[in-house]
């Protein structure tokens, strides 16, 4: 059979009209499942990397096993992220500052962490800082187990650090929109006070342009790593 490609047919007129009516279905559900395809592809991307915990540590923040050590010979150790800036007292002076709060009396500052800001980018943090101080002044003892008179009365507990009790404290002061947090692990030893603490410095994020676009820090996930240092703390 001889097909006339440019004569018109009863079976060219249908196929044109099957054609006619059929095309715009088509057309409809290849866009519409392109389009439901493309919104799943962008949701997997969006939501995927907000699935994790916002305080959830590097693998290396959690095993302290792997973490520098430093004893100061001094009878004690702490081990620490390597990664986070120290200063020793390897020639111990007596100073009044010697720990946060009310001191009570001159004692000396052994070992002093700081965690940058970079560990918190694109947040309202500023830094912390963690200390080791010990006093045998008879004023830092009597004070050492007693809670800060010039700060808001704040809850206080006990826990043991590889065996040794220490009362925890935790207090707040504030200054020209800056927040300082501290918590305080002080317990007496050997006749002398000793405390170790943190402080987490953050800035009121009000005080930033929205155009910054920085967001809240994670305080959950600062505490978390600070108190796994605390943990280390040990006397020889």
């Amino acid at each position: 059979m001889k097909i006339e490609w440019r004569k018109v047919t009863w079976y060219s007129k249908a196929i044109a009209l099957g054609l006619f009516v059929l095309l715009p279905f088509f057309g409809f559900w290849f866009g519409a499942s392109y389009g439901a395809a493309r919104q799943h592809t962008e949701d997997v991307f969006a939501v995927s990397p907000a699935a994790a915990p916002v305080n959830a540590l590097p693998a290396y923040y959690e095993n302290t096993a792997a973490w520098q050590t430093d004893g100061n010979f001094s009878g004690w150790s702490i081990a620490y992220p390597i990664d986070f800036p120290t200063t020793d007292n390897y020639r111990p002076a007596s100073i009044p500052n010697w720990r946060q709060g009310t001191p009570g009396g001159p004692g000396i500052q052994m070992f002093r962490l700081t965690i940058p800001k970079v560990f918190e980018p694109q947040t309202n943090f500023s830094d912390a800082a963690l200390t080791v101080g010990m006093s045998s002044s008879s004023a830092a003892v009597a004070q050492c187990l007693v809670p800060e008179s010039t700060y808001r009365p704040q809850p206080t507990s006990t826990v043991d650090l590889n065996s040794i009790p220490f009362t925890v404290f935790h207090f707040s002061d504030v200054g020209a929109g800056n927040l300082y947090d501290t918590t305080s692990y002080r317990t007496i030893h050997a006749g002398a006070c000793w405390a170790v603490e943190y402080t987490i410095h953050s800035a009121q994020l009000g005080n930033y342009p929205s155009s910054y676009g920085l967001r809240q820090f994670d305080a959950a996930k600062l505490q978390d790593v600070l108190s796994r240092i605390v943990g280390t703390f040990k006397f020889d």
